[in-house]
């Protein structure tokens, strides 16, 4: 016997669970997100990567590169690819004030402009993973509304259809009823022979 059909029954419910979940909370961010004006998202962005920056130098040997994507991945789902290609570079470069000023290299050295350049990149295809995840949530969330207008039509349709089958039965009990009645009369008046 395979080890897929060993595997436990509930491992896919519980994958797409999971994955409404991540959906859901995604469609909330991308909505709060959507509030925000342009100007504070670029704003908040170059302070935090600020505030990042600060901490880098602070923390001294201790590395913080990775927080460095935040505020680039932020101002990218925000904001769009643009925005997001000039935040990439905004950090690159802080990236690189941080490492001068803290004495990792000098401004005459090479290293220092072939590091910046390769953070760019690194930034870059951080740009380019998140930007397109903004239109995917978008459509996303326009289908979903799609699909709750359809399921408010289907409802209403199937609640009338109700209302017609009932109607259909309630008048069809009269009619029988009605019939009855008239086969009765006409029994009683009709001559005996």
């Amino acid at each position: 016997m395979s080890d897929v059909t060993s595997a436990p029954a509930g491992r896919p419910r519980e994958a797409r669970i999971a994955g409404g979940l991540a959906r859901a909370a995604l469609l909330r961010l991308e909505r709060i997100l959507a509030g925000l004006s342009p100007g504070f998202v670029v704003v908040f962005g170059l302070l935090l990567l600020a505030l990042i920056g600060l901490v880098d130098a602070v923390t001294g040997p201790f590395e913080v590169a990775v927080f460095y994507l935040v505020p680039v991945g932020l101002v990218t789902y925000c904001r769009g690819r643009w925005l997001g290609v000039a935040m990439a570079g905004v950090a690159a470069i802080a990236w690189g004030v941080v490492e001068v000023a803290t004495g990792v290299t000098t401004v005459e050295s090479r290293v220092t402009y072939v590091n910046a350049l390769t953070r760019f990149y690194v930034f870059e295809a951080v740009s380019l993973l998140v930007a397109p995840m903004r239109d995917v949530v978008l459509w996303e969330r326009e289908l979903a509304e799609r699909e709750a207008a359809a399921a408010e039509q289907l409802r209403a349709l199937a609640e009338l259809r109700d209302a017609l089958e009932h109607q259909a039965i309630t008048q069809g009990h009269d009619v029988r009823a009605l019939a009855e009645m008239r086969r009765t009369l006409q029994d009683l008046h009709a001559p005996t022979a």
